[in-house]
Order: C-alpha cells, then structure tokens, then sequence
C-alpha cells in the first residue's frame, strides 16, 4: 500500500472551489465528515454551495476565519477519502446506480 492511499497522507490532491458543489453533494459529505457545529457547517454551506467569500461565510455564522480554514481542511479530506473510495464501488462495465 502506497502512502498516497493513506487517510493521513500529506497527498491533498485538488481543492474545492467556493461555489462549485451542488447541495446534495455537500449534506452526503457533511453526513460523514467530522464537523458536527451547525454553525461550522452552514458557513461550510455557503462558502462551498453558495459561492460566498470565506470572510462573509464566517460573519454570516459568527465563525472564526482560523477555526472555518480547519474545518474545511478536514471537509477536504472527508471529499478526498470519498474520491478515493470510489473505484470500489464502481466496476468497469456496470452501471453506478447510486
């Protein structure tokens, strides 16, 4: 096994981008990740879904700049482990059913 399969790798692979992620996808992460404050979560939510800047997401939910650059690193590597995981989910030839 290879470091790079590894939860605790130092591997980051490609970030997420404000704005980019659908609401589906972020609840299904949000549902494993390890972040269960609301208040972290929902500034997570608009800064991932929304496209809010990081500074307007942490005012709007009265979140520090510092704590919300921690969550989203362990948000990052919740998407990341989920990425990696998929190749054994889906096998060449059949159909992803969800």
């Amino acid at each position: 096994m290879s470091s790079n399969d590894l939860y605790l790798s130092s591997m980051y692979g490609r970030a997420l981008s404000p704005g980019n992620m659908s609401e589906k996808q972020f609840w299904l992460l949000a549902e494993i990740s390890p972040i269960h404050s609301e208040k972290v979560l929902n500034s997570l939510r608009d800064f991932l879904v929304l496209g809010y800047t990081r500074r307007e997401a942490c005012e709007r939910h009265e979140v520090s700049q510092g704590y919300f650059s921690g969550a989203l690193r362990r948000f990052q590597r919740t998407h990341q482990t989920v990425n990696r995981l998929v190749p054994f989910y889906i096998s060449a030839g059949i159909p992803y059913t969800g």
